[in-house]
């Protein structure tokens, strides 16, 4: 599992890191939307990693960051995601509470599964945002990105 969880990761990585240079290249007409967005993926992962390494998270769900911080971000990311995958117990439980009185118990690979489909439903947010306002965007599918 672990190696699989890598593979994605690193996918998942490099299509962050290809739709934040076409926003950069494009910086003054996309939508604000889609920097919100990118920033959000950018954010709940360091909300994770931070929750999965328990430390304290440095920023908010939706805090919005300036476009040229935004690959250091996903870099510093992705980095606490392999070293998690490499050194820690991945089945370890968490109690994830999504309502106050709600308390369900989930492993690290479910919380590492939902980052990857958190992050690519996003992505797909912003591909649409950018194609419906006329602006370029990446193909970021798995299939063409693991070619």
């Amino acid at each position: 599992m672990k190696e699989f969880l890598l593979r994605k990761f690193e996918t998942e990585y490099f299509a962050l890191q290809t739709l934040i240079r076409c926003v950069e290249a494009q910086e003054d007409q996309v939508p604000e939307f889609s920097i919100k967005c990118i920033s959000h993926i950018i954010n709940v992962n360091h909300r994770w990693n931070s929750r999965l390494n328990g430390t304290k998270p440095e920023s908010n769900d939706w805090d919005v960051f300036p476009l040229h911080y935004l690959e250091k971000l996903n870099s510093q990311n992705y980095r606490e995601t392999c070293d998690y995958l490499e050194k820690k117990d991945l089945d370890k439980h968490f109690l994830v509470s999504p309502e106050p009185n709600d308390s369900l118990g989930q492993t690290a690979i479910d919380i590492l599964f939902h980052l990857l489909q958190h992050s690519a439903y996003h992505r797909g947010q912003i591909v649409l945002n950018l194609k419906s306002h006329g602006l370029k965007f990446p193909i970021n599918g798995f299939v063409q990105l693991e070619d």
